[in-house]
């Protein structure tokens, strides 16, 4: 892991689209604003910390934008959130987005499954799946964790087209994490041998 000390923040779109064509990574804005309780606290505790440092700066270009500001760009995905996370291509398609403060651990959750939510649509399975594998081993106890685990399923059958490999990923969620969302949606999945 890269020493960097601080999350080097674009606060220019337009320059952000420019850097992630450049380097063929996704766009990771944060809609805030002066007041934003949230966003001050997304500032004083988990972008201090240097896995979520190294972790932003080595997926994506981050950038902070106002909300109040930029309008166009809010009502383009609708943002009334702050802070608000979208994470976008340099094209400004939108890939996911979440909204409200997030602890250290949480955030690098999110961060997993915002990556991953890029990397598939463009058939990066192998590197979708690592990153997963990486997420589930470093947070397994988590509530966001099963969300990993099913993105995990979902990279591993479109990587081979074996249901084999996602079953068995929906299997471990619902012995792990019985009450999850994740397992309910799958209510069949334990009859299956």
């Amino acid at each position: 892991m890269e020493n960097i000390k601080a999350i080097k923040w674009f606060y220019d779109f337009e320059e952000a689209k420019k850097v992630a064509s450049k380097l063929h990574k996704p766009i990771l804005i944060q809609f805030e604003r002066e007041r934003c309780s949230g966003c001050k606290k997304m500032d004083s505790v988990t972008y201090l910390n240097e896995y979520v440092i190294y972790e932003l700066q080595d997926w994506f270009v981050p950038v902070k934008l106002d909300i109040l500001s930029n309008r166009i760009l809010r009502s383009q995905y609708s943002a009334i959130w702050t802070p608000s996370f979208y994470v976008v291509d340099y094209k400004e398609k939108l890939y996911y987005s979440f909204a409200g403060y997030l602890n250290v651990e949480d955030f690098r959750i999110i961060l997993r499954t915002a990556i991953v939510s890029y990397y598939l649509p463009r058939g990066k399975y192998k590197d979708g799946i690592a990153v997963l594998e990486d997420g589930i081993r470093k947070f397994s106890g988590n509530p966001r964790t099963p969300n990993l685990m099913l993105l995990l399923g979902q990279a591993k059958y479109l990587r081979n087209w074996d249901s084999k490999l996602f079953k068995a990923s929906m299997k471990e969620i619902i012995e792990k994490f019985p009450e999850s969302p994740e397992a309910r949606m799958w209510p069949w999945m334990d009859q299956i041998e």
